[in-house]
């Protein structure tokens, strides 16, 4: 009985997230996005590297880090091509679901 209702509970609460809209972050999320993020420009020239965690670090709110993807991108892609850049942009996407609406994750 229990395991037939688990589906249901389960959209009830996707509902109620719609509902509320996205959470706050915090600052232990701010951290783990700008760690992660950070990490997707290790391989770069370390001039590159650096300016991209300078930026990352003055971010203050999570739009702004979702923002500096376009620097991610641009970093890996002079280095590496649009392909590797394309790749780790979109790994960073799960990290900034349930912080920022939906429409902006599109």
């Amino acid at each position: 009985m229990i395991q037939a209702l688990r589906p249901l509970a389960q959209a009830a609460l996707n509902v109620g997230r719609r509902m509320a809209g996205p959470r706050t972050a915090t600052l232990a999320d701010l951290a783990r996005i700008r760690r992660a993020m950070g990490e997707q420009v290790l391989d770069c020239e370390l001039k590159v590297a650096r300016r991209v965690r300078t930026q990352l670090d003055s971010a203050a709110t999570v739009l702004q880090l979702w923002l500096l993807r376009s620097e991610i991108y641009q970093a890996v892609s002079d280095q590496f091509g649009q392909h590797e850049a394309m790749r780790r942009v979109k790994r960073l996407k799960p990290l900034f679901e349930g912080l920022l609406p939906e429409r902006q994750l599109k």
